[in-house]
């Protein structure tokens, strides 16, 4: 195979010879000023070969797959050349914080199979990045297998024979051009296409001597080729990168940088800069011209002459500075681009309407012109023809057609043996080679390209590649009721921007804004966006092909041309006028502030009609429009807010609420949940039969949770406790097989060092996942686990400080209710459930004694929505109770690190006890933490829950001797390490400004934002602010067991501390 210079080569020739040149430099805006990490080429090199020894290290050869995460770090660009000088095919993909990066992350895992998995560890660990739950469930098999590799965790390796020599064919890396969840599509890109492109965009633009500022995510082509590989091309080229949610949570930072780094060339989509028209007053944009920037590279989606304008004479550009182009990840990226050379054509409107070019005079204005933007002429050597896309013959200037295309650069194809792979092998008349269909419809001019549209059915939306398929899927899964209904997708532009409508077939009869409601809320969850108009027309009115297939170009045109039969248009009904509207009629004409935030709300989206209640995903908001609106609110009402806190709830009256809070001097919070309403226990779940063996003679037991920190000493204490003759201890588990369930269950233990080889046999892993009805299992595994088990200990759940309620509810309240499902199927079975301590904490008990049979009354003010999970489930295990089940409920308190000192850092008192230590401060208190070590919490629990006087009762777990913070501080101090006392606030400032791998309680720091020295808020779950926890009832049962729990001592404190410091965390 033919050998060509790569970018390695080229990075290694470069470091070799000028290796302090930097050539990244990461900012965040702090404080009112920048904060700057250079990165040289030497050290890209270095730390690129090693991850390329960390890939060879953990088994992977060339032509193997790996994922990588785009946490937009220098860690990233780490990970893509090392896997270039590998050999080994990667993919850079967002990491799955959300419903659609998860979709995306299972779609690529399925689709290439990759055998590693490279990101940030203290990043992954900041953002919340979880490889549980959904992945788990749908894709565990890939998950399970992939070899994790971490950019800030790395070995020193300088050598260079784990460079992998490159061939003109050898696969560099997978694009992938859709958050596809049903046919994922990765561009196959070679060594041989991404160095032609790469020669392609320096003909474009002098990248030597250029400085970039950009923000594009890394897993975007333009982020990978343009702002990654291309400075390393060249000579002296630096890029300065400002994270993505970083401008995604204010935009008027990418201005900023621009302007205060003199910067002279940056990239966007044309979203990004009709922001800056709309959130920039004149007087603000005055203060940051941009005269200097000779390059905005724009792309990506419609290009709207108009923003164009108005964004050049807002910034005070030059004539050519913008600089618009048309790429594609089939051309690795770049395939025109317009450098100093901007141009606008002025079309008949009419005519161009019927996909006809036909230039205008001066004279035809208003709406009979449509000016369109060039995005310049075809790089070099790159063959761009426009042709009919179905007889394959060329067209001449000023003939709409498809966009074919040909060269080097081109890629060879999709990953694995798609159809659409014929799409790469297309004959134009007149040409002896392939050309690439892309689908795409335009025309040439002076040759220049100008995009009119596609045929294609992907959509591109905020920059993004989302095909309908995925939405049909999507909107399927989520509305059943559209199942069997006719329905599909097409996009129009303004001349502004460009929207996407939905059209569905239906009856007069339907309730459409129901629809419209339940459509949006799905794909605004999933996609990040709303439909711009949702559209119901008769049964049969979509156009078809004879063979019944929907068209819906046809259905387009009909919609633009007003020929479409229409029985209900949501943008019509949002922007209709009317005497008086659904909105109207709700609003308290004395609310202000309400009144307010509805005038900017309609002034962002422009519309007039809709619900209070309505999102703003719903109403037709994006990101960046959500930026646009928290401005306008904040200049309006003279108050600063948080984005995050605007979304919880980004409906008219949530943002009214949240703002009425701040101007009061109060912070945001999440949606209320009104637990009562949640106590709800399907009727069917209650037992038939009597029970037939005493609890100390069960043999059968279900143990859920059991790989979590307590399950594993849970596993210990029964298999310790019960007589071993005929017992057997099923433990449900998610995993491939039983034997990997086995697995993970035997190296949890070890990894607590509870492990006994003597164990093996007595346990019985069944493959399952707690969230989902049955576990997951089929009717027989459901009916023969119903059949055998006696005793179930319920002991699994999420826990997690920041999630909302509805968030931990899947796994936390309908776990629940899944083992309570089972405990009642057949004969009836003894029930423990393991709650916690945090179900006291509300308000009513602060200053009481609380005993373990008290009531469970009050269901508002928790700190957690953890704690209201758990409430909610002691609620639906006492309705099961009252049906004839015997449960036991059982309340620890903090569970803490074993007698041998091991503790996972994933609880509120672990990190408080680092975070404390890394701050060397803590806040001035006389509080005192429930340390309970979780060997005594397994042990207590499995002692009581063989009594049969323990029946229908509950017990509180907590450790008779708190933990003073004072006496903490001291045990802390003994060990070397300062410590001081600091003020409340002052300790929260510090805090904040602390970043996840400076301290432990960083990622937990949002909730002390509302705690003061008088009222900590959040801290009395852990301190037990004034509140005693009687724990008579659970000592009675305890005594002459052996079973006692040991007060945290120094000793004790000391073994933590020891544990804290082997694992790195101080």
């Amino acid at each position: 195979m033919k050998k060509i210079t790569s970018l390695i080569d080229i990075l290694s020739a470069r470091a070799e010879k000028s290796p302090e040149r930097v050539i990244y430099r990461f900012l965040e805006y702090k404080n009112g000023k920048w904060e700057m990490q250079n990165i040289t080429m030497r050290s890209l090199y270095h730390k690129s070969l090693e991850i390329a020894y960390a890939l060879r290290k953990k088994g992977l050869r060339p032509g193997d797959r790996a994922v990588i995460f785009s946490m937009q770090d220098y860690g990233t660009t780490y990970a893509i050349l090392g896997c270039m000088m590998a050999g080994v095919t990667f993919t850079v993909i967002p990491p799955p914080l959300d419903e659609g990066k998860i979709a995306r992350f299972i779609s690529v895992l399925k689709s290439c199979q990759p055998k590693a998995l490279i990101s940030n560890y203290a990043l992954e660990q900041e953002s919340g990045v979880s490889l549980t739950g959904r992945l788990i469930r749908e894709a565990f098999t890939s998950v399970i297998r992939l070899k994790r590799i971490y950019t800030d965790r790395l070995t020193p390796y300088k050598r260079k024979d784990v460079i992998v020599d490159a061939t003109e064919n050898r696969l560099v890396y997978l694009q992938y051009t859709s958050g596809s969840t049903s046919a994922p599509r990765g561009v196959r890109v070679t060594w041989k296409a991404l160095m032609k492109n790469l020669e392609q965009c320096q003909a474009c633009y002098d990248f030597n001597h250029g400085t970039l500022g950009t923000w594009v995510p890394f897993f975007h082509n333009l982020g990978l080729v343009v702002t990654i590989c291309m400075p390393i091309c060249t000579t002296d080229a630096c890029a300065y990168f400002l994270s993505t949610m970083q401008f995604l949570e204010n935009p008027k930072l990418w201005v900023k940088m621009l302007h205060d780094f003199n910067l002279t060339l940056t990239v966007g989509p044309g979203s990004a800069f009709d922001a800056c028209t709309r959130i920039f007053t004149p007087e603000e944009a005055a203060k940051y011209p941009l005269t200097q920037v000779t390059h905005f590279m724009n792309g990506s989606e419609f290009i709207s002459a108009k923003t164009v304008e108005k964004f050049s004479r807002m910034f005070r550009l030059s004539p050519n500075a913008m600089a618009p182009g048309y790429g594609l990840a089939e051309n690795v990226c770049l395939a025109t681009f317009a450098s100093q050379d901007y141009r606008t054509l002025k079309l008949d409107y009419e005519a161009y309407q019927k996909n006809c070019a036909v230039l205008v005079t001066e004279e035809k204005e208003g709406e009979q012109v449509k000016e369109i933007v060039s995005v310049g002429a075809p790089v070099k050597d790159l063959n761009l023809v426009i042709a009919n896309p179905k007889t394959k013959k060329p067209y001449p200037d000023l003939h709409i057609g498809e966009i074919f295309i040909s060269g080097d650069s081109v890629a060879n194809g999709y990953w694995g043996n798609l159809k659409e792979n014929a799409n790469f092998r297309v004959r134009l008349e007149g040409y002896d080679r392939n050309f690439y269909k892309t689908g795409d419809l335009g025309f040439l001019y002076e040759g220049h390209l100008y995009i009119t549209g596609r045929i294609k059915e992907m959509l591109i939306i905020n920059g993004h590649n989302i095909f309908p398929s995925d939405l049909q899927a999507l909107i399927i899964q989520k509305v059943p009721a559209l199942a069997t209904t006719a329905f599909g997708f097409f996009s129009t532009n303004d001349g502004d921007k460009e929207h996407v409508i939905a059209v569905v077939e239906s009856t007069p009869e339907e309730d459409f804004q129901k629809r419209v409601g339940q459509i949006n809320a799905a794909v605004s969850e999933r996609f990040g966006f709303s439909f711009y108009d949702i559209i119901f027309v008769p049964r049969s009115a979509i156009p078809r092909t004879d063979n019944g297939k929907l068209q819906m170009l046809k259905a387009r045109d009909l919609y633009q041309q007003g020929k479409l039969q229409l029985l209900h248009s949501s943008h019509a009904y949002r922007t209709g006028s009317a005497e008086t509207t659904i909105i109207d009629k709700s609003i308290d004409k004395a609310d202000e502030i309400l009144l307010q935030v509805k005038s900017v709300f309609e002034k962002v989206l422009n519309i007039e009609q809709y619900n209070l209640t309505d999102s703003f995903l719903e109403l037709g908001g994006d990101s960046l429009m959500g930026f646009e609106l928290v401005s306008k609110i904040e200049e309006r009402f003279h108050v600063k807010l948080d984005l995050r806190e605007v979304l919880l709830d980004s409906s008219v009256s949530g943002v009214a609420n949240y703002v009425r809070q701040v101007l009061t001097g109060g912070k945001g919070t999440s949606k209320a949940v009104n637990l009562e309403q949640e106590c709800h226990l399907d009727p069917a779940i209650s037992p038939s039969g009597a029970y037939e063996t005493a609890p100390q003679d069960c043999r059968n037991i279900l143990l859920t949770g059991a790989t979590g920190f307590l399950g594993a000493q849970l596993i210990r204490a029964i298999l310790t406790q019960y007589p071993k003759e005929g017992l057997h201890l099923y433990c449900l588990v998610r995993a491939d097989s039983e034997e990997a369930g086995l697995e993970r269950l035997i190296k949890n233990m070890e990894h607590y060092e509870c492990w006994k080889e003597e164990y093996r046999g007595f346990l019985h892993p069944v493959i399952g996942d707690l969230s989902t009805e049955k576990f997951g299992l089929s009717d027989e595994q459901w009916q023969e686990l119903a059949q055998t088990i006696e005793v179930i200990y319920h002991n699994g759940a999420l826990l997690n400080f920041i999630f909302p309620y509805e968030f931990l509810k899947e796994t936390n309240v309908h776990g629940t209710v899944e083992t309570l499902r089972l405990a009642c199927a057949g004969q009836p079975k003894y029930y423990h459930y393991v709650s916690s301590y945090s179900v006291y904490d509300t308000p009513n008990n602060k200053g009481k004694r609380v005993y373990e049979n008290d009531p469970l009354n009050t269901a508002r003010g928790f700190s957690l929505a953890y704690s209201e999970t758990k409430w909610v489930s002691e609620k639906l295990v006492g309705i099961a109770q009252k049906r004839g089940l015997h449960t036991v409920i059982y309340r620890p308190g903090d569970i803490t690190g074993a007698s041998n000192g091991i503790w996972e850092m994933d609880d509120m008192v672990s990190r408080m006890i680092v975070g404390t230590i890394q701050m060397q401060a803590i806040p001035r208190t006389s509080y005192c933490m429930h340390m309970t070590p979780v060997d005594f919490v397994a042990d207590a629990i499995c002692c009581i829950s063989r009594k049969p006087e323990a029946m229908d009762q509950a017990f509180n777990l907590v450790n008779p001797a708190p933990v003073p913070v004072k006496k903490a501080v001291s045990y802390i101090r003994a060990h070397g390490y300062p410590v001081r006392y600091i003020s409340f606030g002052a300790w929260k400032s510090k805090l904040k400004q602390a970043t996840a791998s400076e301290n432990a309680l960083t990622l937990l720091a949002c909730l002390f934002e509302s705690g003061t020295d008088a009222n900590p808020g959040v801290l009395r779950h852990f301190i037990g602010k004034d509140t005693i926890y009687d724990c008579t009832k659970a000592n009675v049962l305890l005594n002459q067991s052996g079973i006692s729990c040991p007060p945290v001592d120094e000793k004790l404190f000391g073994a933590y501390l020891n544990y804290f410091k082997k694992n790195g965390w101080i």
